[in-house]
């Protein structure tokens, strides 16, 4: 007002941040292959031959034998990821030093890197229980949530996964109803040290751990899995604070992860998944300007199914749905060839794409969302 004094205005010093917790996925992984200096590592498994009665004359008299043909997994590390961002230097000077550059990257790595790793692995071992059909959709209540769990332990059973080491990865929900069922609470064993890890309980080996249901996938009561079934290389985690680079009063701060999980081919049968709906493998793909109008595709995932297909739109809600176990309708979607890199054309406007591949009756088994490069 008139003849009154402006005031600097006055912030705290103590930021108010958000609340955050550490990894959890990697409770359910091993280190057992090193991926280092390497992209792809290749993973052999040896077949066994059926018995046969043996014979008390002749010249075969144990069967006739054959050559063991190993089988091959590739496992290529894909993601490759990054993020950055600059602190002003003034910025920092007139907010009390509350910007620090340290700290951003500490809030970074917690708030987006670790969420988006857990998701990534949570979400493959999802996809990969679904795949060879270790999954149930039943509806959880406090009267079932114990006996469906339950369930989930019995088919790992009857697969040989060790009793030892399971690991159940569970929403709060899921961990609500379980508490209320009594027989639950009357086998459970929980101690402090587990509580502090988010561990509410162990039953016949198996951790129970709660974690937020948007790590989880979409529709997700629990996830069993034993560290021996999936590997997930963290190849690399390099972090950068430039003090006054070229062009900037401040700091620049950089980061770069490249990581990746892979559930082995003999060893899947030690992942199990209950949730609303089945989960979809996931499909990496890029985009990239091409000439006028066009992007090139470039699909990273190797093919399993039959056949891939692609849709655009102007945004995500414009795209097709796909849903485990339901035929494509072929006709809303373009179909691609198995060449890994496609010039594609899309429409005026459109800003997403959605890629999927599908078995031989056109049902997804692997679904990707991006956002589209345009020359």
């Amino acid at each position: 007002m008139a003849g009154g004094r402006n005031l600097a205005q006055k912030y705290s010093k103590t930021i108010d941040e958000r609340f955050s917790r550490e990894s959890q996925a990697m409770l359910a992984l091993n280190n057992d292959y090193s991926f280092t200096g390497v992209k792809t590592v290749n993973v052999y498994s040896i077949p066994v031959v059926p018995l046969t009665d043996y014979q008390r004359s002749g010249t075969s008299r144990y069967g006739t034998p054959d050559d063991l043909a190993r089988s091959v997994q590739e496992l290529t590390v894909k993601k490759d990821r990054a993020f950055t961002f600059i602190i002003d230097k003034g910025d920092k000077l007139q907010s009390e030093m509350a910007s620090d550059a340290g700290k951003a990257l500490s809030r970074q790595i917690r708030e987006v890197w670790v969420p988006e790793f857990d998701s990534y692995v949570y979400k493959t071992l999802a996809a990969e229980a679904t795949a060879r059909g270790n999954y149930a959709t039943t509806a959880i209540t406090k009267a079932n949530a114990y006996e469906m769990f339950l369930n989930g332990m019995e088919k790992l059973g009857n697969a040989n996964v060790p009793d030892q080491g399971r690991v159940c990865f569970c929403t709060y929900r899921f961990a609500n109803l379980l508490k209320q069922d009594p027989a639950f609470m009357k086998y459970g064993d929980r101690s402090q040290q587990m509580l502090e890890k988010g561990v509410i309980g162990e039953v016949d080996g198996c951790k129970i751990v709660k974690v937020p249901n948007t790590r989880m996938p979409a529709g997700a009561a629990f996830l069993i899995a034993h560290p021996m079934a999936a590997t997930a290389p963290k190849q690399l985690e390099d972090y950068k604070i430039h003090s006054n680079p070229p062009g900037v009063s401040g700091w620049l701060v950089e980061g770069r992860m490249i990581y990746d999980c892979f559930v082995l081919n003999e060893r899947g049968s030690g992942v199990y998944y209950h949730g609303a709906q089945a989960v979809l493998k996931g499909l990496d793909f890029t985009t990239a300007a091409g000439d006028a109008g066009d992007s090139q595709l470039v699909i990273l995932t190797p093919m399993e199914g039959a056949k891939r297909f692609y849709a655009t739109a102007a945004d995500g809600d414009g795209l097709p749905n796909v849903t485990y176990g339901t035929a494509i309708t072929t006709s809303a979607w373009t179909a691609l060839t198995a060449a890994a890199e496609t010039t594609i054309t899309p429409a005026d406007g459109h800003t997403r794409i959605r890629v999927v591949e599908t078995d031989s009756s056109n049902k997804p088994i692997a679904v990707g969302d991006g956002v589209l490069n345009i020359g």
